[in-house]
């Protein structure tokens, strides 16, 4: 895949939070890893906040492990990353930053973090770009403002349709110098991924590798 011109990115180190539910399966790729959730009495996603454990050395000693795998198989150290489901602490963001040229993500933001005040892990909002930006964590974050190809609702969210992502590819072309990002779960097949790209590219948008963005 590298040598067909694919970017690695790191995705975490296991997609987990231990063997518990969060809020999920317990299982890696299913979970948060940098925050706790639960699923509530009507099936929403509800934040709980960052785990006990949180900390710079926590948060380190995770990506240092992430990385060493990388090279336990022979790849190259990626120089960007995505932190699972898009939930971490301030303190997380920050060691990222110390590890990563980038984030290709959306993101949590804290309060306090603007007036330089300890962050408040109890209250916060997400946020994506529509461009690259320097975030208030010191690290350029690049954006993912399209959301995902997702054929069946869940958690009280519908479903989303390559014609949903390319609507909002559409919508996004007010943004000057907007980019239009998205993701996409292999194990669903080319056939929509394929509809998503060629509705994007009919729009006049032309793909490019994330490093171009990251200048």
């Amino acid at each position: 895949m590298l040598a067909h011109g694919a970017v690695l990115m790191d995705h975490g180190y296991t997609h987990q939070y231990s063997n518990v539910n969060n809020p999920y399966s317990g299982v890696t790729g299913d979970d948060f890893e940098f925050f706790r959730a639960h699923v509530d009495a009507t099936d929403n996603v509800v934040y709980d906040g960052p785990p006990a454990e949180d900390s710079t050395v926590w948060a380190q000693s995770r990506v240092t492990s992430a990385l060493a795998g990388f090279t336990a198989a022979g790849l190259p150290k990626p120089a960007l990353w995505t932190t699972p489901h898009y939930a971490a602490s301030a303190t997380d963001y920050r060691v990222l930053g110390q590890n990563f040229s980038a984030r290709l993500e959306r993101s949590l933001y804290f309060a306090g973090t603007l007036s330089g005040a300890p962050a408040d892990a109890g209250r916060y909002i997400g946020q994506f770009f529509p461009y690259a930006v320097k975030d208030v964590y010191g690290t350029t974050v690049l954006p993912e403002d399209l959301g995902n190809y997702e054929p069946e609702p869940y958690n009280n969210h519908p479903a989303r349709l390559p014609a949903d992502l390319v609507a909002s590819a559409k919508a996004n072309l007010a943004v000057r110098d907007g980019v239009a990002s998205f993701f996409y779960h292999p194990y669903y097949g080319t056939a929509p991924l394929q509809q998503t790209v060629d509705g994007i590219r009919a729009l006049g948008y032309t793909f490019v590798a994330p490093a171009d963005l990251n200048q």
